[in-house]
């Protein structure tokens, strides 16, 4: 009987050598980056925006899940620019 592969899970730390080393493309990174901040939203019923506003400079910004999400959401706007940069957007407005 041959036994069922488990689908790979990617770390942080190789996603984010991905990342670095180019092998994904910024609309994966913002797909995978959209997923994770729908599931922390969906978790703590809050939008990450409003969860971003709130949580910074406070104690429970020390919490290991919403330092993640925090990075998660700064990550998300990051890639974001980079993938168009505000000279670009000035031209469409």
């Amino acid at each position: 009987m041959k036994m069922k592969k488990s689908p790979k899970t990617m770390t942080k730390k190789r996603f984010m050598h991905h990342v670095t080393s180019g092998a994904l493309s910024a609309d994966k990174v913002l797909a995978k980056l959209s997923e994770d901040l729908y599931l922390y939203e969906k978790k703590y019923n809050m939008r990450s925006e409003v969860f971003y506003n709130l949580i910074v400079g406070t104690p429970a910004e020390d919490s290991p899940d919403f330092i993640n999400w925090a990075i998660c959401y700064r990550s998300y706007f990051r890639t974001l620019q980079s993938k168009f940069p505000l000279k670009e957007l000035s031209s469409v407005l």
